[in-house]
């Protein structure tokens, strides 16, 4: 069987390379304003808030965040690809994988990229107006508490957790395996909506803002941590295979059994899925430290000042 194309003979859903398009289109055409006004507060300023001493953009500057947007729609065209699709429904381990494209790659990097302004900028005027008139005040109300309800730090953090367990669970896994529908539209999404939810707190993504502190900040990644790990622990010390789809292995002559298959991709989930929060983690660590560190001489020069 070619891997390298699906049923229909694509190597990437048209559905998927559809969207992709579409969106890059949108968000750079908001993109390109958002940078031009960026570059006329820089030229304004007496001093350039968006540059490094070394002459390099900051992280958070339009023109790295374009480049997150780039690395999120690479991510979702790596994973819908037909090889990783086609070899997911086979390995457990690879399935995994591509699940954590999703969950702490192309979540994080999409969030970076703070697309609501671009994509609301990138829309014709006559759209935007549409959006305006259509949207009544009290669907505008609604539509507000139940995202300032969902971006509290404890229910993004708990719907990360549950998200990610729900569709490990053996029947709902088997489930989308077998239904590619259920696999696409309902597992996916909700990693992806769960997991940019999560990272909302952690990333500051304009208009939207971290609720919490550096050390508020570092439990909830300290809670995604210790979840990916007791989920990868209940995976790879599992007595027995749990996943009916992935049975096949143990006929394969030479192969290893679906046992070892679900043992490799919980090693996969336990070590390369906590790379991004550690990471996350580390970097708050040390952006708490230095507001400590600040704190510190501020305090110190003022006493400097009062003697």
């Amino acid at each position: 069987m070619n891997i390298w194309a699906d049923a229909n003979g694509w190597p990437i859903p048209p559905t998927v390379l559809l969207g992709c398009l579409v969106a890059e289109i949108l968000y750079f055409r908001g993109w390109q304003v958002l940078v031009k006004a960026e570059q006329r507060k820089t030229a304004r300023a007496t001093t350039s808030p968006e540059l490094t001493g070394s002459g390099g953009y900051q992280w958070d500057s339009w023109f790295w965040r374009g480049a997150y947007f780039l690395g999120a729609i690479f991510i979702i065209l790596l994973g819908d690809s037909a090889p990783i699709d086609i070899l997911s429904s086979r390995f457990f381990w690879i399935h995994m994988i591509q699940h954590l494209l999703l969950l702490v790659v192309m979540a994080p990097l999409l969030v970076a990229a703070a697309p609501l302004q671009p994509l609301w900028q990138g829309l014709p005027g006559w759209a935007r107006r549409l959006f305006k008139v259509s949207a009544k005040l009290k669907a505008k109300r609604v539509l507000y508490r139940v995202g300032h309800w969902l971006r509290q730090p404890a229910i993004s953090c708990g719907l990360l957790i549950i998200g990610t367990y729900v569709w490990h669970w053996p029947a709902l896994y088997d489930l989308a395996l077998t239904n590619d529908a259920i696999h696409d539209w309902c597992e996916h999404l909700t990693f992806l909506a769960v997991s940019a939810l999560f990272w909302t707190q952690v990333i500051p993504s304009p208009p939207l803002r971290p609720r919490l502190g550096y050390i508020g900040q570092m439990v909830c990644v300290g809670a995604a941590i210790a979840q990916n790990v007791v989920l990868a622990v209940l995976l790879g010390f599992a007595p027995a295979a749990l996943y009916a789809p992935y049975t096949h292995l143990a006929t394969v002559t030479g192969g290893f059994s679906a046992l070892q298959d679900q043992q490799l991709g919980a090693g996969i989930m336990w070590t390369f899925g906590d790379v991004p929060f550690g990471t996350a983690f580390s970097i708050l660590v040390q952006q708490w430290l230095a507001l400590q560190s600040e704190d510190t001489e501020v305090t110190i020069k003022s006493h400097n000042v009062e003697r």
